[in-house]
């Protein structure tokens, strides 16, 4: 279950191809689409430059913030998109998340809406 008043983070689960939630350091759900409040967007250099080193994917880039609402995989409804601005991360070319048209560093949003196609912040 989870606590609605306490923060999640979130992640893309390339080897099963959707999302990851943990919360309080557990795997709590997995979903094809996400809805976040308050989110800050958080690289760990150290995990970076350790991927980077021993080119092994781990993980060390994530979203924190309060879980508005997500759909588990096998769920057929789409949540309703939001406009804003796309937002990436590329360990080989950024220390950061960027921005998808600017590439300048995105290190917080108000909402962050991830899905299929990427996610999209405001």
């Amino acid at each position: 279950m989870i606590n609605p008043n306490q923060p999640v983070r979130v992640f893309k689960n390339w080897k099963h191809g959707c999302y990851s939630i943990m919360q309080n350091g557990r795997l709590k759900a997995s979903a094809k689409q996400v809805r976040l409040a308050d989110v800050e967007f958080r690289v760990r250099e150290s995990g970076r430059s350790r991927m980077l080193r021993n080119k092994r994917p781990n993980l060390h880039a994530f979203a924190i913030g309060h879980l508005v609402e997500y759909l588990h995989p096998d769920d057929t409804r789409e949540l309703e998109s939001i406009t804003g601005r796309g937002v990436y991360y590329d360990p080989y070319q950024f220390a950061s998340f960027v921005d998808r048209d600017t590439q300048e560093p995105v290190m917080a949003a108000r909402i962050a809406h991830f899905d299929e196609q990427g996610v999209v912040y405001t």
